[in-house]
């Protein structure tokens, strides 16, 4: 599982690499749908625990 704030500082790792020019347009869009499905991933996670506690 990952975490949201690895996510999130994964995230501005990855804006910092497309602002210097270190990454290539082709991978930018893979590396952000990555994110999204992680930070997604861990929220559902989270959810699907607080049900079974009830």
């Amino acid at each position: 599982m990952i975490p949201t704030v690895t996510a999130v500082g994964s995230g501005s790792g990855l804006t910092a690499a497309i602002a210097t020019g270190h990454v290539q347009p082709g991978v930018v869009w893979p590396a952000v749908t990555l994110a999204i499905a992680g930070m997604a991933y861990d929220v559902a996670c989270r959810a699907m625990h607080r049900m079974r506690r009830m």
